[in-house]
């Protein structure tokens, strides 16, 4: 997803009988690919194939103590409802004792699907038999971890994350979660891709140098699985098609001795995020950081504001007229308004203007640096709120904009 890497041994060249160090049987080799055959791809080495699934079976997430209706969303009733800015209180949202029963969608479109995690969020119980993976078969999943820390497994290795990480997981990978306690994160799905905006990579797939972050800022897998690990593998449980299915393997699909290529799990910290500056407001697009099919995620960090005398730091009232905007506030004073809080969600529907309180607006005058930590999520075209998220609305957040 970013560039080539590799972690273990693996073949002189693909396509051909490779056997490991140390092993007498040879590896199967197992391409993991975009696209088709036609993108990004890796090769991973594993001593079984990845095949051996001898039952495939309905997964009821209600027996985990989740819902499926609340996993992959419901739209509201829009014609019932009043077109308003929103303001969702994602901290009422259920907390769940697994990765998929504390999942909640709160806004979700044909490209793009917002939802927020809150919980013990690994798929791990006390025994192999009570483990099992997780494979988005339909989008890539972009986690923002809000609180807690961990480690992801999946067949590419191990992969640590910690709060305020993005954690990028290409659809199609079974994955587990290992948590050191409770977490809460926001979860951006995206069909058919999350990525690097192209416009920041140079003619040689290099990140530019002005870029607002560098290839040191990715992290991927630094060890492989031991085997205790990758037989946590066993059973999987795929999303695909607003539907769950389980499946049990006859040997381990994790059980990888090598892989290389471009497509992997990474993590990348928003305090690594490097932020531009002006003399004057700079639009938000200039806190891209991620984009999918019509849509991007934004950073916005503790940074120098605006310097040119008389200059208004504040975000200036606007309609973006193509673009519905969801914001996910982190941390910090936000400056454009008040009565918003960590996690608060505010969703401005394209058809309305929207902005900072007015008293905030021209009281940012002579501020010299932004402490603000925020993700953004902007559509073109509508995005939807789901009957979940009306249950946790701040009904006088429309009508806040008053003196």
């Amino acid at each position: 997803m970013l560039e080539r890497r590799t972690l273990g041994v693996v073949a002189p060249k693909p396509h051909t009988v490779f056997t490991a160090p140390g092993r007498k049987n040879p590896c199967t080799e197992y391409v993991f690919t975009r696209d088709g055959f036609s993108s990004g791809f890796s090769i991973l080495y594993l001593y079984d194939a990845p095949t051996s699934i001898e039952l495939n079976e309905v997964f009821k997430i209600e027996s985990h103590g989740g819902n499926l209706k609340r996993l992959v969303g419901e739209i509201m009733d829009e014609s019932s409802q009043p077109l308003a800015r929103r303001h969702v209180q994602s901290w009422n949202a259920p907390a769940g004792e697994n990765l998929l029963a504390g999942r909640t969608a709160l806004f979700m479109n044909n490209n793009c699907r917002v939802s927020v995690v809150r919980g013990k969020a690994g798929q791990c119980g006390p025994g192999v038999k009570d483990a099992w993976s997780f494979t988005n078969g339909d989008s890539d999943e972009l986690y923002f971890f809000y609180a807690g820390s961990g480690t992801l497994l999946t067949q590419f290795g191990a992969l640590p994350f910690k709060k305020n990480d993005y954690l990028l997981v290409p659809r199609g990978i079974p994955y587990i979660l290992q948590m050191d306690g409770e977490i809460e994160a926001l979860v951006v799905e995206g069909d058919p891709f999350v990525e690097i905006p192209g416009d920041f990579r140079n003619p040689h797939g290099q990140l530019r140098m002005e870029a607002p972050y560098t290839h040191r800022d990715f992290r991927s897998p630094a060890r492989l699985l031991t085997e205790a690990e990758a037989e946590l593998f066993r059973h999987g449980v795929t999303l695909r098609n607003k539907s769950l299915t389980h499946h049990r393997y006859s040997k381990s699909p994790a059980n990888v001795v090598g892989w290389d290529g471009s497509m992997y799990p990474m993590v990348f910290s928003i305090l690594d995020y490097l932020p531009k500056t002006g003399k004057i407001h700079l639009p938000p697009n200039l806190h891209t950081t991620f984009r999918g099919k019509e849509f991007v995620v934004c950073s916005f960090v503790p940074r120098m504001v605006d310097y040119l005398e008389g200059a208004i730091p504040c975000p200036y009232p606007h309609a973006n007229v193509h673009c519905d905007e969801i914001i996910y506030y982190v941390d910090g004073k936000f400056t454009s308004r008040k009565g918003i809080s960590n996690r608060s969600l505010s969703y401005h529907p394209a058809g309305l203007s929207h902005g900072p309180q007015p008293g905030n607006y021209f009281g940012s005058v002579g501020t010299k640096t932004a402490d603000e930590l925020a993700v953004m999520v902007d559509t073109w075209g509508p995005i939807h709120m789901t009957k979940a998220a009306l249950g946790y609305e701040d009904a006088a957040y429309a009508t806040s904009w008053e003196e």
